[in-house]
């Protein structure tokens, strides 16, 4: 039998014009210390440099795939988790982000071992900006069932970070992986895998997630916010097969919805007041119970009246270079 420090691990690299950065992602992957590892790098028909620069990285475990048209950021990770990836395991690293332990890959197959229970293993991140920096937090207990995760939501606030989420490929197989084109693909997918199992927590920072440019929120606008508001009652409609009770599902679909409608709305005060009252107006128009959940709750509803006011765009303008975000109320999504 197979022991599981021989089982094979896929890292994913998606990437698109990312000339600057797409170096330091592939020889972060390469750099790790696990044996069976093969390094799939997705060029999704690059127009600059990015293709060049990884065509010169010799390493018979990377594998360099060029898409002959652009497909778009989901259809790549599709493209390269159906047709490329051969691994027992697979990890998401995108392009332009990177990992600094070594010992990542190693210590959560270690993790995950021979239990056919356990469906991934996440680990830590850090994210970084050009005036921000922030640690992603994991749940205090040593692992935890998919259900038990959905049922604490969104007041526990644990959403999974690809880049650090190592998970089983033969089940996320069966699942129809990455297939939301939305920003937020990622959580849909990793959501639902978590509902077929456990989930077991990796304490260490393992790489860090750039955020820049094109992959912030507040660079792509509203019509992406409001699609990603759309996965949650997918994630649910997958729990309620699975034995959640339909009605604390569609609860807490809604409440993950407000949750999330609040932080984009807060979000959006970057791209002026306009946005932040469409978006109020698609909220009325389409989902009225997660506007009256965000009515109902002063807190939630406090941030697009602050974000309306400007007070989002104010403290931005305030904030130091490099300042630490607060960690309370941290959520981002752009890419994960």
């Amino acid at each position: 039998m197979t022991g599981p420090l021989l089982q094979k691990v896929t890292i994913m690299i998606p990437t698109y014009n990312q000339e600057a950065f797409i170096a330091e992602a592939v020889n972060s992957a390469l750099m790790q210390t696990y044996p069976n590892l093969e390094v799939v790098v997705g060029d999704d028909a690059s127009t600059d440099a990015t293709f060049s620069i990884v065509s010169r990285i010799k390493d018979c475990r990377l594998k360099l795939v060029r898409n002959p048209q652009n497909l778009g950021r989901t259809a790549n990770y599709r493209n390269i988790f159906y047709n490329h990836a051969s691994g027992d395991f697979v990890v998401n690293l995108d392009g332009d982000d990177y990992y600094t332990d070594p010992e990542f890959i190693a210590e959560a197959v270690k993790m995950i071992g021979n239990d056919p229970s356990v469906v991934m293993v996440q680990a830590r991140a850090r994210w970084t900006s050009s005036n921000r920096r922030h640690v992603s937090r994991i749940p205090d207990e040593e692992e935890m069932s998919g259900m038990e995760i959905l049922a604490n939501m969104p007041e526990r606030k644990f959403f999974f970070m690809h880049m650090a989420c190592l998970y089983k490929r033969r089940i996320a197989l069966e699942l129809d992986f990455y297939r939301y084109g939305v920003i937020s693909s990622d959580w849909e997918s990793l959501f639902r895998l978590s509902l077929r199992g456990r989930v077991k927590f990796l304490n260490r920072v393992v790489g860090v997630w750039r955020i820049h440019g094109g992959n912030e929120t507040s660079q792509i606008g509203m019509k992406s916010d409001v699609e990603n508001l759309e996965i949650w009652p997918s994630i649910y409609s997958d729990a309620v097969e699975l034995g959640m009770n339909s009605l604390k599902a569609k609860i807490l679909s809604c409440r993950c919805m407000a949750f999330f409608a609040s932080m984009f709305g807060a979000g959006l005060s970057r791209l002026g007041n306009r946005k932040q009252i469409d978006f109020l107006i698609y909220l009325f128009r389409n989902h009225p119970w997660v506007l009256a959940w965000l009515l109902a709750h002063p807190f939630y509803f406090a941030r697009i009246v602050l974000g309306v006011c400007g007070y989002y765009r104010w403290r931005r303008g305030k904030a130091p270079a490099g300042a630490e975000c607060p960690t309370s109320n941290d959520t981002t999504t752009g890419h994960h």
